[in-house]
């Protein structure tokens, strides 16, 4: 990366351009994207603070859907995004920095009280369709799971997931050919569906493929996880397709628990898939 570009920083340097970037902005911080959490850099060291997080500042209680620190951190560039609180607008911009050797996202954040601005969408107006394309940004239109762009942008760089299963459904091509690709759309929304009954709102359900899925999950009990991969598998093999009753559905699963870089955990998940392909209808599961 071009070092002219003010990226690489001391943390002298940072902090001095934090302290004047306050002057112009309401907020402006360093972000963590792995841990979610505000960071502050003294000349010595970092410092996470653990018990915040960074998306508590908009008053949620879990990541961002459109994490624009996230897509910064994956591309290590330049962004910006509207988001909001209440009736409140806010711009938010993002630039991907390196704080003596330590990769981090600098956001600097100011209300919008431009008249003119909101008075050509009105406050609310642009609030709902802020949140409109926040939602179908990363939604795959068929299933409602969370698409592949959302894995590429907002997953694939993070450095700590604490389980990550890979999902296939067995002989979905069988399905198509026999019975028309309306029956196959139709069987993976059942699939989507039942796995969506056993996961959490901060559980992560996405359609990695055509008929791949990937669940992901922070923090659960190992336990839990095993169990949990288990009764899905064992729900959807006694699922109905809705118009398709004589359609019998089965998957085939790779699951690793641990702490991991999600990318070094799902290249792990897709070789256990593997592994239970050739048996079909079971879980390789594997701890890391």
């Amino acid at each position: 990366m071009d070092k002219d570009k003010g990226v690489f920083m001391t943390a002298r340097e940072v902090n001095m351009e934090i302290e004047m970037l306050k002057t112009v902005f309401d907020i402006v911080r360093l972000v963590d994207v792995s841990r979610t959490a505000p960071v502050n850099i003294g000349l010595d060291d970092c410092s996470y603070e653990a018990e915040h997080k960074c998306f508590a500042v908009w008053n949620k209680g879990r990541r961002c859907e459109n994490c624009i620190s996230a897509k910064v951190f994956a591309r290590k560039n330049k962004m910006t995004k509207f988001e909001f609180v209440n009736d409140d607008i806010y711009q938010v911009i993002a630039k991907y920095v390196v704080i003596d050797g330590t990769p981090l996202v600098m956001e600097m954040v100011f209300k919008m009280t431009d008249k003119i601005f909101l008075g050509a969408y009105g406050s609310g107006s642009l609030i709902d369709k802020i949140s409109r394309f926040n939602r179908e940004l990363y939604e795959d239109p068929l299933t409602g799971a969370r698409n592949r762009r959302y894995f590429e942008e907002q997953l694939k760089s993070l450095d700590k997931m604490g389980a990550i299963a890979m999902i296939d459904v067995d002989n979905f091509k069988q399905i198509n050919d026999s019975y028309g690709h309306v029956a196959g759309d139709a069987a993976l929304c059942t699939i989507v569906r039942m796995i969506f009954e056993h996961v959490r709102a901060d559980d992560v359900v996405l359609r990695y493929g055509g008929d791949e899925f990937l669940l992901m999950f922070e923090e659960i009990p190992e336990q839990v996880f095993q169990q949990k991969l288990e009764d899905i598998r064992e729900e959807i093999a006694m699922a109905d397709v809705p118009e398709y009753k004589e359609i019998r559905l089965s998957m085939s699963v790779g699951g690793v628990y641990g702490s991991c870089k999600v990318r070094d955990g799902v290249m792990e998940a897709d070789r256990l898939l593997y592994q239970a392909k050739r048996q079909k209808n079971c879980v390789a599961y594997k701890r890391i």
